[in-house]
C-alpha cells in the first residue's frame, strides 16, 4: 500500500507556478488574477520552489518534501526531495524532455546518475515519473494546465512570510486546459509545449483524475503567486482505500533570478527508462 501511495504521491508533485502610487488599476476578476499570476511565473522565465505533500490512505500516511529550481526558459527543473517514509533523499535534473536521478535507491546502477524517457513509457508509467509532479518535463506546460481553472473566487487577505497576500480558492477543470493553453502562455508557443501538455492531461487521465481539481494561490501585490495548494481525492485508484487523499503546498520565490542546472554527462548516467516502467507497471496493478 505505502508503495502505491508514494506513487500516486510522486505522479501529483510539481503541481507547481505592482502596487504603484499612481491611480488603483481596473479591477480583473478573480479567475483573471490567477491566470495574470501564472502568466507573470512564465514570463519572469526562472523560479524557486519549496513544496510539502501528505497523503493519507488505507490507515496509512506519509509526507515529502523538497525544494526546487525551475528554468521556464530552458525548459530544466533541479529539484531535491526528501522521500520520507522510503527513507532517503533523491535529486531529480528535468532538461529537454529527459529525468535524471540520483538517489541511494538506484546504488545498483553502476552509475551515479540514472535516466528515463517519459515519451518512451505508456501514460500510466509516465505519470508516476514524468516530470515528478506533472507527468511532463516542460515546466511551461505544468503553468498551462491553470487555463482550465474555474469557479474562483477570493477569500481573503494573508500575509505570508511578511509579503501581504490575496487568497484565491478555485478549480481545475482538466477537459478545458488544451482550449485555453495560449490565455496562459501565449499564442506562439511552441508544438513540443503544446505536446507536453497534451501529455500532462492524458497522464492524469490514466490514473484515474480526469474531472476537477480543487487549488488555493495566494497572490502578491505585484500579481505574482506565493504559495500554491492542491488537493486531490483519489477514490477507487487505492483498492481498499477509498478514502485515499493527498495535499500539495508549494511557496514560491525568486522569481527572475539566475538559476545554474548542469546536466551530467553522458558517461554519468545509465538509462533505466525499461525498468522503471516495469516497476511503475508493477506498482499500479499489485498495490
Amino acid at each position: 500500500m505505502k508503495r502505491l501511495l508514494a506513487c500516486l504521491a510522486i505522479s501529483s508533485v510539481f503541481f507547481a507556478a505592482c502596487a504603484d502610487s499612481g491611480p488603483d488599476p481596473a479591477p480583473v476578476s478573480p479567475r483573471d488574477a490567477v491566470l495574470n499570476a501564472m502568466k507573470a511565473v512564465y514570463e519572469a522565465g526562472t523560479l524557486h520552489q519549496k513544496l510539502e505533500m501528505s497523503m493519507t490512505g488505507g490507515g496509512e500516511s506519509f509526507t515529502m518534501s523538497g525544494e526546487a529550481d525551475v528554468d521556464n526558459v530552458h525548459k530544466r527543473i533541479d529539484m531535491t526531495m526528501d522521500l520520507g517514509m522510503l527513507g532517503s533523499e533523491m535529486q531529480l535534473l528535468m532538461d529537454d524532455g529527459l529525468v535524471y536521478m540520483r538517489s541511494p535507491v538506484f546504488q545498483d546502477a553502476g552509475t551515479e546518475w540514472v535516466s528515463l524517457d517519459p515519451s518512451k513509457m505508456d501514460p500510466a508509467a509516465a505519470a508516476q515519473f514524468g516530470g515528478f509532479g506533472t507527468g511532463t518535463t516542460d515546466p511551461s506546460a505544468y503553468i498551462g494546465l491553470f487555463a482550465g481553472v474555474f469557479d474562483v473566487k477570493a477569500s481573503g487577505d494573508q500575509e505570508l512570510q511578511g509579503v501581504p497576500t490575496t487568497h484565491f480558492e478555485g478549480s481545475i477543470d482538466l477537459k478545458k486546459v488544451l482550449e485555453g493553453f495560449a490565455d496562459v502562455v501565449g499564442e506562439d508557443v511552441d508544438a513540443e509545449t503544446r505536446t507536453q501538455l497534451q501529455m500532462v492531461v492524458e497522464q492524469f487521465e490514466s490514473i484515474g483524475i480526469d474531472e476537477n481539481i480543487p487549488f488555493e494561490i495566494w497572490i502578491d501585490e505585484e500579481g505574482l503567486p506565493r504559495r500554491q495548494r492542491i488537493s486531490m481525492d483519489f477514490g477507487d485508484l487505492v483498492p481498499g482505500a477509498e478514502e485515499a487523499s493527498m495535499q500539495m503546498t508549494v511557496d514560491f520565490s525568486d522569481f527572475g533570478k539566475p538559476v545554474d542546472i548542469e546536466i551530467p554527462r553522458p558517461s554519468e548516467v545509465t538509462d533505466m527508462t525499461n525498468a522503471l516502467a516495469d516497476t511503475a507497471s508493477g506498482s499500479g496493478a499489485h498495490g
